[in-house]
């Protein structure tokens, strides 16, 4: 008697230390978005998304824990949270923001599988910033930053620094995303000059090469329209 009496605590005890876990697993509703007969959803606590959960009705037919960087946030209500066609199937695809950093708002993104009515998690796209897809040119753009510095030269001088802003048009190919075309802004503060390049997709290399550049003063860059460059203002 006093065995199975204390079979039972031990019982008692596991279900209640399991409370807790689950407690946890009780997201928040923080963002819904309709889109036909389906409502994604992104769910989370103390104000970061930690799932992502589609559903027609009450059914839900996808469900995906985030890992997304307290840096985020609300993002103005929609927690970094975007449902649209990222592979131009006609099909509707999920990013979420997962790190801010500076200029940049990195994500991890899913795109709809037909055969399984799922969705499958893009590597190619998921850890690129910026990304903005353009139906008409069936494109992709993603922006990335990139910065250097070394050591004065001298006493009472500053550091040399070197600052490079790279926006990327990427394609789809037979399922694989390619980059097509790059353009860079490199400024270099020993000098005090801004140098502006071109790269594009060599088929044989598959890599992006080098093209044209072009130097400019601080004037001429004050000049100059850059706009494409930082599509995502």
């Amino acid at each position: 008697m006093k065995k199975r009496i204390l079979s039972l605590l031990l019982c008692a005890l596991m279900l209640l230390s399991l409370l807790p876990s689950c407690a946890k697993e009780r997201y928040d509703l923080l963002n819904s978005i309709d889109v036909g007969e389906r409502t994604y959803c992104v769910r989370g606590s103390a104000n970061r998304a930690k799932q992502i959960v589609v559903k027609s009705g009450d059914a839900v037919l996808f469900s995906q824990k985030v890992k997304v960087d307290k840096s985020v946030g609300a993002q103005n209500g929609s927690y970094g949270f975007a449902v649209l066609d990222l592979n131009f199937d006609g099909h509707m695809d999920l990013m979420i923001a997962t790190d801010v950093e500076v200029e940049c708002v990195f994500y991890d993104c899913w795109l709809y599988v037909p055969a399984t009515d799922s969705y499958e998690k893009s590597e190619a796209l998921s850890g690129l910033a910026n990304l903005v897809p353009d139906a008409k040119l069936q494109a992709v753009f993603g922006f990335s930053q990139e910065f250097s510095s070394t050591p004065a030269p001298a006493p009472n001088l500053p550091p040399i620094t070197v600052s490079r802003d790279l926006a990327t048009k990427y394609i789809w190919q037979n399922g694989e995303l390619i980059p097509s075309i790059r353009v860079t802004l490199t400024y270099y503060s020993e000098t005090d000059r801004y140098l502006y390049s071109v790269y594009y997709y060599d088929e044989q290399t598959k890599k992006l090469e080098w093209d044209t550049e072009h130097w400019m003063t601080p004037e001429e860059y004050r000049e100059t329209d850059l706009s494409f460059l930082y599509y995502y203002r």
